[in-house]
């Protein structure tokens, strides 16, 4: 992990989060996962054997705390909720992944809450089953948390509580797999969920789901939106489905309601030695987050970086 001076374009610091902590060989699918600035921290997972999320000085690069090992690999980033007005740190750690490790126990994955300023433990819900777990937690208001999944292992709610001795405890709200995501965390927009739930074996588009777990309505393969990137911006979900379009939608519970269309991405083929990719996703794998910055939207395919004036 580098800290860069984006005037000289020169590293400032630089960390190793794996070998640092006595990581040897790297996690299945290596680490994947967008560092959180908090404060004057920059928060990241190592799950390494002797770490598992770590905050570093911003601007120093020092560790300032780090918490033991959380169990295993995951590839979700840190993410802050608000629990009774305060933030904690949330981060989502896979199940046993029964085909990359057979070797190993398998064992539930869980979903942490820790105080953003010592690292401490405040909370542990530990009935989640995904085995590859990509979407970060999301802050779904009044002490909720939402999880989705991409394999089909679909979404869960849970609710954080502060008990009698001042300790935190989760309840399961609802857990089904009619709703979920494989490669982001759902969005969240006035009191509804928005997600694309393709994953390697279901096709259903994207989605809408109420606070209740109720799935409201699904575009099935009317467009197919399939492991692809999306966000909100002033009211609007911007999207790619994964393969060559962006989309600009209208989200509402009564409906899919696309504003804008544009074929902007390439599809490249799963050759050589992507066999892998192939079988799992197809070729294309447009699946790089976007980011929008004035009006200028910053887009990937397997092949170019592409700047897209977005505006109406």
């Amino acid at each position: 992990m580098y800290c860069i001076d984006i005037n000289t374009q020169k590293p400032v610091w630089n960390k190793n989060v794996w070998t640092d902590f006595g990581g040897t060989k790297l996690p299945i699918w290596a680490i994947s996962q967008c560092p959180l600035i908090y404060g004057d921290y920059v928060i990241v997972s190592s799950l390494a054997p002797e770490a598992g999320v770590v905050a570093y000085n911003k601007l120093k690069g020092d560790v300032v705390w780090k918490t033991p090992n959380l169990g295993n690999e995951s590839y979700a980033s840190p993410s802050v909720v608000k629990i009774d007005g305060k933030d904690h740190i949330v981060m989502v750690i896979s199940s046993t992944n029964p085909i990359g490790h057979r070797e190993l126990p398998q064992t539930n994955g869980r979903i942490v809450g820790l105080d953003p300023i010592t690292g401490k433990l405040l909370w542990d819900y530990n009935d989640w089953l995904c085995h590859i777990s990509v979407p970060s937690a999301v802050d779904a208001g009044n002490n909720k948390v939402l999880v989705a999944g991409g394999y089909e292992n679909g979404v869960v709610m849970i609710k954080v509580g502060k008990k009698a001795d001042g300790t935190f405890g989760t309840t399961e709200l609802f857990k089904h797999n009619d709703f979920g995501d494989h490669t982001k965390p759902p969005i969240f927009y006035n009191g509804y969920f928005y997600a694309q739930f393709s994953t390697n074996s279901k096709k259903e588009g994207l989605a809408c789901m109420d606070m209740n777990g109720k799935v409201l309505w699904k575009t099935m393969r009317n467009p197919l939106f399939d492991k692809g990137s999306m966000i909100l911006a002033d009211g609007v979900i911007i999207a790619t489905d994964g393969r060559k379009s962006l989309y600009i939608i209208d989200p509402s519970p009564e409906g899919y309601k696309p504003l804008a269309t544009a074929e902007v991405l390439q599809e490249s083929s799963a050759s050589g030695n992507d066999h892998m990719a192939s079988r799992i996703g197809g070729g294309s794998q447009n699946w790089a987050p976007i980011a929008l910055s004035d009006g200028k939207l910053l887009i990937r395919d397997q092949t170019r970086l592409i700047c897209v004036k977005v505006a109406k």
